[in-house]
């Protein structure tokens, strides 16, 4: 019996680990990015290379997304050459990009037209987890689209949640980075008063996590740090601007909703100094030479 196809745009910080995750669930994965030498790892597994838009659509009936912000998927959708042109009526494209509901909302428009199932798939679990398909995923959409697609769900996720209505799942996405970040600006807050006592930061977080301040960010201690000099884009500006963008949303859904989000509001101006605190904190474990961004 021959593998079923699926394709995925977009290989990096997330995309590559969520690909290996299929490729380990016997699918075929057809990965389409701007840069082939992007998807190294994944074809090093095993994944093919779609050369353009059209051989992914062609080829492809369920395609997922994972690219890096609203921008860049308009483009990939609306673009001459895009997926809303050249995607087979009755092919599924699964939204995993951390997007404005308002962008998803208006995808799904555009997808009904031409007869294309839209889901929005936001991940939650971070790049480790992603590399053992042990995601959380919160899904907006037709139900019986995401069910009809257990297998690429089941592949990357430990728990794939139907949430409501198309859009819901980027919704859900932006309260859930609201949790995380802030658990996050606390804790490195935190860490400042055991810096300034002696007290080891890895001693405090493991130790927190049996206290009552547990949560994720103590669990994983040193996750983030990791990731600030790993990430694909560090050593750019553009960095900061992937990680606030998360609280920058949140406020933009609350004005949308005529909501007040004061603790949100302040930790999106507070975001980056202490991303950049932390960079020059741990750039002795985790920096590259060439990727070392010094602290402002």
């Amino acid at each position: 019996m021959s593998k079923r196809t699926v394709g995925f745009v977009g290989v990096g910080n997330i995309g590559t680990p969520m690909v290996l995750s299929m490729l380990r669930a016997d699918l075929d994965v057809l990965v389409r990015d701007l840069r082939r030498e992007q998807a190294a790892e994944c074809l090093a597994a095993g994944a093919r290379f779609a050369e353009s838009n059209a051989q992914l659509c062609d080829e492809c009936e369920t395609i997922g997304v994972a690219v890096v912000n609203d921008a860049q998927l308009n483009r990939l959708f609306r673009d001459e050459g895009g997926l809303l042109e050249l995607a087979k009526p009755g092919t599924v494209l699964i939204v995993h990009s951390t997007v404005l509901p308002e962008t998803i909302l208006a995808l799904g428009d555009a997808c009904d037209t031409r007869g294309l199932k839209l889901i929005d798939a936001q991940v939650s679990g971070g790049d480790l987890r992603a590399r053992e398909g042990d995601l959380a995923v919160m899904a907006g959409g037709d139900k019986a689209v995401i069910d009809a697609n257990r297998d690429y769900f089941d592949a990357i996720s430990r728990r794939t949640e139907h949430m409501g209505a198309l859009g819901l799942g980027a919704a859900t996405k932006v309260a859930i980075q609201m949790m995380t970040f802030g658990n996050w600006l606390a804790a490195m807050e935190a860490m400042r008063v055991a810096r300034a006592h002696g007290i080891d930061e890895k001693l405090l977080a493991d130790f927190a996590t049996d206290t009552t301040s547990d949560s994720w960010v103590c669990q994983v201690w040193g996750n983030y740090d990791r990731l600030l000099h790993n990430h694909p884009l560090s050593g750019s500006e553009e960095l900061f601007r992937f990680f606030d963008k998360d609280l920058f949303n949140a406020l933009l859904v609350a004005r949308g909703k005529d909501l007040s989000l004061p603790f949100t509001a302040a930790g999106s101006q507070a975001l980056e100094g202490a991303m950049r605190e932390r960079m020059a904190l741990s750039a002795h474990r985790y920096a590259k030479p060439e990727t070392r961004v010094r602290s402002a």
